[in-house]
């Protein structure tokens, strides 16, 4: 089992935005999942100026979690900073493939420096894919439109998309792409593959099916719950108390 939490845009100092309290209260849910899931996945935009000190007070708020955390860069992080906290062998895109939970975790570096919109590179992803293992593919940008203009503008290219379909209608071993990036949850197919994205620890994105912009909204927080079942595995929306 694996307990997916994303985009808690921790702010540090006293203007927060109760970024600290939400990411607390998300990891005592975490705390209170029975079982407790073999590791937790937080896809994404961890700090939200990327400063050392945000990154510091991630690490300090996720230390009560006895297994595996493994994290993901969004468009708010910096690879290299978040490295400072949360080592990962070599330099270059913050990516990786590991263990976890009985899958295997493919994470994807979707971050552009100084950029909203995201960008995947779909040769690493496909050379992470050569075995067929039972596979969860992570990434921050989400591979599939909400209806929310201005969130799909800043997402991955229809091209990327598209390929990206094509490489998982050949790779059925990839049982899931999850994702964050537009603070709420949605479920979409791609490939054949069921596509889903995460909902923010803190602030959410207001449900407006339009062409342009997005707003925010005091909408409850949740996290995700992916449970493997008789070799699939099944995602729980888990709401989350205000922090």
């Amino acid at each position: 089992m694996i307990a997916q939490l994303s985009d808690p845009h921790l702010r540090a100092g006293a203007d927060d935005q109760g970024s600290a309290a939400a990411l607390a209260t998300a990891v005592a849910a975490v705390l209170e999942l029975e079982p407790l899931p073999a590791a937790v996945l937080v896809t994404g935009d961890l700090a939200e100026h990327a400063s050392a000190a945000e990154y510091a007070r991630v690490r300090e708020l996720l230390a009560p979690l006895p297994m595996p955390v493994h994290v993901l860069a969004g468009n708010h992080d910096d690879g290299d900073a978040m490295r400072e906290h949360f080592p990962l062998a070599g330099d270059g895109p913050y990516r990786y493939t590991t263990a976890c939970g009985g899958l295997r975790l493919v994470a994807c570096d979707t971050s552009r420096r100084g950029r909203d919109d995201g960008d995947l590179d779909l040769d690493w992803l496909e050379a992470q894919l050569e075995t067929d293992a039972p596979t969860i593919v992570a990434m921050h940008h989400p591979p599939l439109l909400t209806g929310i203009g201005g969130l799909d503008a800043i997402g991955l290219p229809a091209a990327q998309r598209t390929a990206l379909a094509a490489l998982l209608g050949r790779s059925p071993h990839v049982r899931r792409v999850v994702a964050g990036h537009v603070h709420r949850t949605a479920f979409a197919a791609l490939g054949g593959c069921g596509v889903v994205t995460c909902a923010s620890t803190n602030l959410q994105a207001r449900l407006q099916i339009r062409e342009a912009g997005y707003e925010l909204s005091d909408d409850p927080p949740a996290m995700l719950v992916h449970a493997l079942l008789d070799g699939e595995p099944t995602s729980h929306v888990q709401p989350l108390r205000r922090g």
